[in-house]
């Protein structure tokens, strides 16, 4: 071999060298930058998908946000967070006017500690694991009255009490009785829990007394 081709493999051997050197030492390391570029480009773009989703519930529970707020409403007003008899007189008043009654007579007794009753299962039922649950019993004096409350964790005898009312109006029997209807789906939640009438007087036959005896609800903790 000449040296000139000598010369030429040492020249092909020596640009191979710094091929191989820009190689490893300038595109290596950027290739590896791309790299990991590209996978943190990756992970970010799936946690926007994760965020967008994220946003997306948000959005859901703050748009019915409003409609959860007027249903707290509504129950706020039928268990308020304290006796407000002067607001129950005006429905009752409202009622009336509307089914042609006279309210004669308005008394409350004093608020009572409201005590779920635990249901007694009967004896002489069979007992078998499909069995109907039974209903819970009410007090006699109506401070047990079992309800949907009376299953929650959150009802306390601290923090929920019982009310007794007694209402006394005058009116048409039919009238007496539609009352007593408007008086269990009014605005206040408000438990009946006697009804009597009086007999038509001869001298107004179609005038009675209706007596009705309920309860009405407050939750002292509105939290």
């Amino acid at each position: 071999m000449t040296t000139t081709k000598w010369w030429l493999v040492g020249a092909m051997l020596v640009i191979a060298l710094v091929v191989l050197a820009g190689f490893t030492l300038g595109i290596s390391p950027k290739l590896e930058e791309v790299g990991v570029t590209r996978a943190t480009r990756t992970a970010a773009l799936a946690q926007n998908e994760v965020y967008e989703l994220q946003l997306a519930a948000l959005q859901r529970e703050f748009d019915g946000l409003e409609t959860v707020q007027d249903e707290l409403a509504v129950l706020r007003a039928a268990i308020p967070e304290g006796a407000g008899l002067p607001a129950l007189i005006g429905q009752l008043d409202a009622i009336a006017s509307r089914t042609s009654v006279t309210v004669t007579e308005f008394t409350s007794a004093d608020a009572m500690p409201y005590v779920p009753v635990v249901p007694v299962p009967d004896a002489t039922a069979p007992a078998t694991d499909d069995a109907a649950p039974i209903a819970p019993a009410t007090d006699s004096d109506g401070a047990g009255t079992a309800d949907a409350a009376a299953v929650s964790p959150l009802v306390t005898a601290e923090n929920f009490v019982a009310v007794p009312v007694t209402i006394s109006v005058t009116g048409s029997f039919d009238a007496v009785l539609e009352f007593l209807e408007g008086l269990q789906n009014g605005q206040r939640l408000l438990t009946v829990t006697s009804f009597s009438s009086g007999t038509p007087s001869a001298d107004v036959p179609d005038r009675v007394t209706g007596q009705i005896a309920g309860i009405v609800y407050v939750l002292l903790d509105a939290s």
